[in-house]
């Protein structure tokens, strides 16, 4: 290695930020996944109460102003469900795209490192030739004084 250091070290922290920044992306997308993914089952919970509660009122008779209040409150709720769906949907889309971003991202800093190992380990092999060669040639002038 350089005197200096790694030349692309200030390349290498970049990507180091960027990997850093997409991992966060990601966390927040997941994050968001989830939560509208609990949405939807409170929903599809809440839905699922109504139907039975709504059954239970037919058997035990119901009023027809009150079963049409029933009836619309249940389209509602299945609109509701129907757009949450698609929210998850979605969400799940922008987490495997940040996810795939940050693959992406990850390499990138992987080129860098891997090629910042190789340079370190050349740069190893070169000063230690140096030396062997510079500690044979100390020994060949000791050799060649001693016989004189």
């Amino acid at each position: 290695m350089p005197k200096d250091g790694f030349r692309l070290q200030q390349v290498l922290n970049y990507r180091r930020e960027v990997e850093k920044a997409r991992k966060q992306e990601l966390a927040v997308a997941r994050s968001e996944f989830d939560n509208a993914t609990r949405r939807l089952k409170s929903e599809e919970e809440k839905a699922e109460r109504l139907s039975r509660e709504l059954k239970e009122k037919e058997t035990a008779g119901i009023l027809a102003l009150e079963f049409q209040l029933y009836a619309e409150f249940s389209r509602k709720q299945s609109s509701d469900i129907k757009n949450q769906r698609e929210a998850v949907s979605t969400l799940n889309e922008e987490v495997e795209e940040k996810r795939e971003i940050l693959l992406s991202a990850a390499k990138d800093k992987k080129v860098l490192e891997s090629f910042k190992d190789k340079t370190t380990a050349a740069h190893r092999l070169d000063v230690a030739a140096k030396e062997r060669n510079f500690l044979d040639e100390i020994a060949i002038q000791g050799n060649s004084r001693s016989k004189k």
